[in-house]
């Protein structure tokens, strides 16, 4: 089980180490926070299918807007000339890059996806003076709308998973679920820290003084501080809580641990929210008492909630 605790810490920093290598964008902060935001439309838009452009980017229009007309127009423009350069250096226009490439559609993915952004950058540009709303005016520091990059925000989720545990020389299977609450901060554009607490309860078939299986129910409770690095609409979370149990008749405390990564992805902010899902492994461990010797769990699960921005 140790192996696994060590595993899950490998996969995070290479997680993170991968993120850090792949990310780029253009030097400025405001510049920037818009690609993020464009971007994570275009690429979103992408996975549920992009084929007419003129479709998708009336599809998109509004949620760019949102972004665009809290921007001035020079720094739309710096952006539009950063991805001309990088469609250039990448060999584009993309069409050209598909016909020397053997009509091959995944080796211009990536261009495609520059001048896809680059298309709803004008879109929303050439339509800023006339649907701007008058509250949404230019931000000189501005941070982006689809990140939480100097915002406070509350995360409520739903958890669910199943778990093998092994206590002693027994093993068991189970599962369980609960409900989250968390406050955190976006301390950089793909970086947001948070802590918070989480209530729920889990159950599993383990042996019982007969000597047959029945099922064991637990109550728990646990303090989670999480890192959650972001990229476009993808978010990986990196774990760490305290847990404790509430069994009858033991102790609750020395709390026991868990830490989880987890992966998975973000809708577009639509007003103060923002729906995400994960798909998350964890390992926890609880020491030994003197009702009990020390056990561990291997967790699979999923998480679903809200990112609100208030």
């Amino acid at each position: 089980m140790a192996c696994v605790a060590r595993s899950a810490c490998v996969i995070g920093w290479l997680s993170l180490a991968t993120l850090g290598a792949c990310a780029t964008g253009p030097r400025g902060p405001v510049e920037r926070a818009l690609y993020g935001d464009l971007a994570k439309a275009v690429e979103l838009s992408d996975n549920t299918g992009w084929v007419i452009d003129r479709v998708q980017l009336e599809n998109n229009a509004e949620a760019a807007l949102r972004s665009v007309c809290q921007v001035a127009p020079e720094k739309r423009q710096a952006l539009e000339r950063w991805l001309d350069a990088q469609v250039a250096e990448a060999g584009g226009p993309a069409a050209d890059i598909y016909r020397r490439n053997g009509r091959d559609l995944d080796a211009v993915s990536d261009v495609l996806e520059l001048e896809r952004v680059r298309a709803l950058l004008r879109y929303a540009h050439e339509r800023a003076g006339a649907d701007c709303p008058f509250w949404l005016e230019p931000d000189p520091s501005f941070l982006g709308v689809q990140s939480d990059h100097g915002r406070l925000v509350l995360f409520a989720e739903t958890i669910g998973y199943g778990s093998l545990l092994v206590d002693g020389d027994d093993s068991a299977l189970g599962g369980g679920g609960g409900g989250r609450l968390l406050a955190g901060y976006g301390v950089a554009p793909q970086l947001t820290l948070a802590l918070g607490v989480e209530a729920g309860g889990s159950g599993a078939f383990r042996n019982n003084e007969m000597g047959s299986r029945s099922l064991a129910t637990t109550f728990s409770a646990a303090v989670p501080v999480l890192a959650r690095v972001s990229s476009q609409s993808r978010v990986y979370d990196f774990e760490v809580a305290p847990v404790v149990r509430f069994n009858p008749g033991v102790d609750a405390f020395p709390p026991g641990v868990r830490s989880l990564v987890g992966i998975g992805f973000t809708t577009m902010r639509a007003a103060a929210l923002m729906p995400y899902a994960l798909l998350w492994l964890g390992y926890e461990y609880h020491p030994a008492d003197e009702q009990s010797p020390a056990d561990h769990a291997v967790h699979v699960g999923t998480r679903v909630g809200i990112d609100w921005d208030p």
